[in-house]
Order: structure tokens, then sequence, then C-alpha cells
């Protein structure tokens, strides 16, 4: 069953032409995030003390819009899933599409399963929706621990710098890599599913 849970990760398995996934999986969700951190810590050493917006009380509003992204992914699932045009089962690129390496059932080995844009998207989405659900709990379980007075000693100095660098890069890069990916989705969606080529 614990196969079945880490499934929903297999779209960071999907293996693109010339590797151009790396620059929007991770490249610029990682600037981005360390970047928005030395910002946070630039603040805070200038004094302003509500510079960690991750636990910040104006962080409310984005913390609501990513409480509520896993039903859109998955109401795009099932927009997916109800497509009824033939383009959407055609692979991506024709010539060299994404692919997965999937085990071969009837022999020793793996093959390459070429990704139809239905494949593709429906990886995406419930890539986003695990993603979406982890970020929330991971934000309330920050929340939380920034809010007991066990850190109140910990509220100036390097200690403090290393705690928001600790927290904030890696929430800021799945933000980041959210931002993005559902883009792509929305692309296709509104877009590239239904044309021929």
């Amino acid at each position: 069953m614990l196969n079945q849970v880490m499934n929903v990760f297999d779209f960071l398995s999907i293996k693109y032409p010339n590797n151009s996934q790396k620059k929007v999986l991770y490249g610029l969700p990682l600037i981005v995030s360390v970047l928005l951190t030395l910002v946070s810590i630039a603040l805070l050493a200038l004094g302003n003390r509500d510079a960690n917006i991750i636990v910040n009380d104006r962080f409310d509003d984005l913390f609501t819009l990513l409480a509520i992204l896993p039903g859109f992914y998955i109401a795009s699932l099932s927009a997916v899933s109800a497509i009824n045009k033939p383009a959407i089962d055609k692979d991506i690129n024709g010539e060299s599409p994404p692919y997965l390496i999937k085990n071969n059932i009837d022999q020793v080995g793996t093959y390459e399963q070429p990704l139809t844009r239905r494949v593709f998207l429906s990886m995406l989405f419930s890539y986003l929706a695990a993603t979406s659900l982890l970020l929330t709990l991971s934000l309330t379980a920050l929340r939380f621990l920034f809010s007991l007075e066990l850190f109140d000693s910990c509220q100036q100095g390097v200690v403090n710098y290393v705690m928001i660098a600790i927290t904030n890069i890696p929430i800021f890069f799945m933000i980041t890599q959210l931002i993005l990916l559902t883009l792509v989705g929305i692309n296709y969606l509104g877009y590239k599913a239904l044309v021929n080529d």
C-alpha cells in the first residue's frame, strides 16, 4: 500500500528530452526560494519582527489558498478523465515524447513508456494535489511550532536566521514549484489537450 502512496510522486521521475524539466522543477524554484529567504532574513536584521511571513498573520490569505488547492487539483483530474477528444490520448511531442521507466511484467527488466497527454496531465495533477496537501499540513505544523513559547528564546541572533532559512527555503521552493506546474497544467488543459498536434 505504501507503494501506492508514493506513486503520486512518479511525476518527478518522468524523463524529458534534453532534461528540459530541470529548470522548472528545480532551478527556478530554488533560486526564488533562496532569494525570498534572504529578503526575509535581511528584513529581520533591519529590525522588522514580522519578516518571517510563513508564520505571520499576513500570510493567512495565501495559507487559505493553499488549503483549497488540493480540491482544485482533484477537480482537474476529473476534467482530464472526462475529455473526449482523440488528441488527448496521443503521445506528447510525437518523435521524442517524455517517458517513464516501467518494470516489464512479462519479462525481466524495464521499458520506456511514452506519455500521452492524458497520462501526463493525470500524473501532473496527482502530484500537485499531493504536494499542496503536504504543503498545507507542513505550514500548519510550522505555524503551531513557532507559536510555542519554546521558540521565544530563539527570536534573536543567528539562531533565528538559521531557523528562518531551514523553514522558508523548502516552503518557498514548494510554493514556487506549485505555481509553475499549475501554469503548465492550465496551459495543457486550456489548449494543448485538445489540439491535434
